[in-house]
C-alpha cells in the first residue's frame, strides 16, 4: 500500500485498515467533504482482485482517475456509450435506439472505429490512458484522434485486465446498461459507491418517463409505417391518459390504464423491428446516419417494460417540462437486488444516515465507519458557524406573502452584511424560490437557478460579481454539484449558506405510496424518517458541503426554519448550533464578526 500524500489525515489510515479487514461485507464510510474518501476507498481495496467504482456523473470520474494514477493502480472507465460514440458527434439519440443501431452498424462492419480495434493492442489503449489528462471526455477524444478507435469498446476491452473499473451509476443499478460494457457477471466485482446517500432515494436511480410529445410522435410513426390497429389504438388511449394530466405534483395513474399486458410488448418489439428495417433501406448503409435512427416506440417499450415490474407504479405530472408519465420504484427492492449480487460493497458519503437505518434498508448488518465519531473531528469546528434563524419557516400551512417577505428580508440583510463573496441560498422548491426572489430588491446581484440552468452558467455569472446571492433548489444541480473556488487562494468563495426552509419532499402521491410501502416493512416511525426527515437532512448537508470543500474553507450557515430546533432534525443533522435567534440584527452582526475572523 503506497499512500501518495505526505501524511494521513485523521482517520484515513485507520479507515483503510478497517475497510480492508471487512472486504466482502456491506461497509459504510461516513466522512466529511475534504477527508479524502476516494484515496481511502482505493487503497483499502488494493488487495481486491476486481473493483467496480461507481459515481453519479461523468464529471466525478476525473477525481477517481487522479487518485488511481497517484496510487499507481491500473484502471479503465466507462460512461454513456452514446456520448462516447464518434459517429454521433453530439447528436441526441435515445440510449435504447443507439444500442440497437450500434449493433447493426457493427454487425455490418460499417464502423471503421470499431473495425480498427482489432489492430490496436491493449498496450496502445493503456498508453493513451496514461498520457491524457484526467478528464474522461478528453481521454475519449484522444482515443479517437490518436488511435482512430471506438473509445467505448476500447475502454471496455480493458475491463478484464484492469484492477479498477470506474463507471457511472446506471452500470451498477441497471442490468441492461451493465451488459453493454461487461461480459462477465456483477458477482465478480467488489463495488465502491460514491455519494451513496443517493440509494436512500430510489427515484433518483430508477426512473423512466414518457411525455405527451413522445406518445404523439410514436402515434405518427405507427401510422406512417402502418403498424396495425392494435398499436395505433393503444397509443391513442395513452394520449388520452396524458391529455388528462393536470397536477403539478406527482399523481398516481392506475397501471390498468396504461399497461396493455405482456403479449402487447412482443407486438411492440416486432413493430419496432419493422420500422428499423424500413428505415435502414432509406439510409443506404451510411454508418453516420444508421446510428442516428430513432423511434419513440422504443421509449414507449422501455417504459412499459419498467412499469410491468411490481416494484414500480405510474404517476402523472404537468410542469415546466410538459405533461409526463413516470414509472417510479415504490420500495428498495431494485437497489437491494443489485447490491446482493456483488462480492462486497463499500458505500461512501459525508451524509450517510445512522447505522440502524442503513441496516434496515439493506436488509443486513453493515460494518459502519463514522470517521468523526470514531476518530475525532477531521477539520476544526471553527471552520463552520451554525445559526438557526427561528423567525421563519417553510411549513406549507405558514406559506404566504408574510413568510415569503420574511425570507426576502433575511437574504437581503445577509447580503448587506458582506463586503464580498457569495451567499448560497437553498430553497425547498422552484415555486417557493420564485415567491421569495420576487420580493427581493432588484439592486442586489443575484443568480437564479431554473430547471434548464447549467452549472457553467451559474459559475460564470457568479464570478462576474464581487458579491452575489445564488438562489438554488435543494437537491438540484447547483446544490449537488457546484464548486466555486478562488484560483489564487484555492479557497471556496461561498461565505454564507442560507437554508431557506426545511426541504421536505412535497406530499404528492409518490411520496404517499413510498411511505405506505415502507410502513409495511419498517413501521411508521422509520418510514417517516426514510421518506421525510432523512431526505431533507441529506439535502441540507449536501448544500452546506458546497461551501466547505477543504480545511482552508470557512462558512457561516443559516438554518432559516424554526423546525430545525426539533429533536428529530437536530439529531439527524448532528450539528452543534452556535446561535439561535429571532433577531435579524443579531444574526447579521454575527455574520460580520465571523467573516472578519472574530468568531
Amino acid at each position: 500500500m503506497r499512500f501518495p500524500y505526505e501524511r494521513f489525515r485523521r482517520g484515513q489510515k485507520e479507515s483503510i485498515i478497517r475497510i480492508s479487514k471487512y472486504l466482502g461485507n456491506f461497509i459504510v464510510l461516513k466522512a466529511p467533504t475534504g477527508f479524502g474518501k476516494t484515496i481511502v476507498a482505493i487503497l483499502s481495496h488494493s488487495s481486491a482482485d476486481k473493483v467496480l467504482y461507481v459515481v453519479r456523473t461523468i464529471n466525478e470520474i476525473a477525481p477517481v482517475i487522479r487518485e488511481l494514477r497517484r496510487a499507481g493502480i491500473d484502471f479503465t472507465f466507462v460512461y454513456s456509450g452514446r456520448r462516447m460514440c464518434p459517429l454521433l458527434k453530439g447528436s441526441e439519440v435515445d440510449p435504447n435506439d443507439f444500442w440497437i443501431n450500434c449493433k447493426v452498424v457493427r454487425d455490418r462492419r460499417l464502423c471503421s472505429f470499431y473495425e480498427r480495434l482489432s489492430s490496436v493492442s491493449v498496450t496502445d489503449i493503456t498508453e493513451v490512458l496514461k498520457e491524457s489528462s484526467i478528464d474522461p471526455r478528453e481521454i475519449v477524444n484522444d482515443l479517437i484522434s490518436k488511435l482512430s478507435v471506438c473509445p467505448f469498446f476500447a475502454l471496455t476491452k480493458l475491463i478484464p485486465k484492469s484492477h479498477f473499473t470506474i463507471a457511472t451509476y446506471p452500470y451498477l443499478f441497471k442490468e441492461d446498461v451493465y451488459r453493454t460494457a461487461f461480459s462477465n457477471g456483477l458477482d465478480e466485482f467488489y463495488v465502491i459507491i460514491d455519494e451513496a446517500h443517493t440509494i436512500l432515494n430510489p427515484q433518483s436511480i430508477y426512473e423512466e418517463e414518457l411525455s405527451d410529445v413522445d406518445v404523439n410522435q410514436a402515434l405518427r410513426e405507427a401510422r406512417t409505417y402502418s403498424l396495425g390497429s392494435e398499436v395505433v389504438n393503444f397509443l391513442r388511449d395513452l394520449i388520452n391518459v396524458t391529455s388528462k394530466i393536470r397536477s403539478r405534483m406527482l399523481k398516481r395513474i392506475e397501471k390498468a390504464f396504461i399497461y396493455p399486458g405482456e403479449g402487447f410488448l412482443q407486438i411492440l418489439e416486432d413493430a419496432i423491428i419493422d420500422i428499423r428495417l424500413k428505415r435502414l433501406k432509406e439510409f443506404l448503409e451510411s454508418p453516420e446516419t444508421i446510428v442516428r435512427i430513432s423511434t419513440k416506440l422504443t421509449k414507449v417499450l422501455k417504459f412499459l417494460s419498467t412499469i410491468k415490474d411490481q416494484n414500480f407504479e405510474a404517476y402523472g405530472i404537468s410542469d415546466v417540462y410538459g405533461k409526463r408519465i413516470k414509472a417510479l420504484p415504490i420500495n428498495y427492492e431494485p437497489i437491494r437486488g443489485r447490491l446482493e449480487v456483488t462480492k462486497g460493497v463499500l458505500m461512501m458519503s459525508g451524509t450517510m444516515p445512522p447505522k440502524l437505518i442503513i441496516d434496515k434498508i439493506l436488509g443486513k448488518e453493515s460494518q459502519y465507519i463514522d470517521v468523526e465519531s470514531d476518530y475525532g473531528e477531521v477539520f476544526p469546528h471553527h471552520h463552520t458557524y451554525y445559526a438557526v434563524y427561528a423567525e421563519t419557516t417553510s411549513s406549507y400551512h405558514r406559506r404566504g406573502t408574510y413568510m415569503y417577505s420574511k425570507y426576502a428580508e433575511l437574504i437581503t440583510r445577509v447580503y448587506d452584511s458582506l463586503t464580498r463573496g457569495i451567499v448560497l441560498t437553498v430553497h425547498p422548491s422552484y415555486q417557493f424560490m420564485n415567491e421569495v426572489v420576487s420580493r427581493i430588491d432588484v439592486k442586489i446581484n443575484q443568480v437564479v437557478e431554473d430547471p434548464y440552468t447549467s452549472l457553467s452558467e451559474v459559475l460564470g455569472k457568479s464570478l462576474s460579481y464581487d458579491k452575489v446571492v445564488i438562489h438554488a433548489v435543494a437537491g438540484g444541480k447547483v446544490t449537488e454539484g457546484i464548486e466555486i473556488i478562488d484560483p489564487r487562494s484555492n479557497k471556496s468563495l461561498i461565505n454564507v449558506v442560507i437554508i431557506a426552509g426545511v426541504p421536505y419532499p412535497q406530499p404528492d402521491d409518490y411520496v404517499k405510496d413510498l411511505r405506505r410501502n415502507l410502513v409495511k416493512e419498517f413501521g411508521r416511525e422509520l418510514a417517516d424518517k426514510l421518506v421525510m426527515d432523512i431526505p431533507a437532512v441529506i439535502k441540507v448537508l449536501q448544500a452546506i458541503g458546497r461551501a466547505v470543500r477543504s480545511e482552508r474553507d470557512r462558512a457561516f450557515i443559516v438554518l432559516a426554519d424554526r423546525r430545525f430546533l426539533s429533536r428529530e432534525l437536530k439529531a439527524l443533522l448532528n450539528i452543534r448550533y452556535d446561535l439561535v435567534t429571532t433577531d435579524l440584527a443579531v444574526l447579521a452582526r454575527h455574520i460580520e464578526l465571523f467573516t472578519k475572523g472574530f468568531l
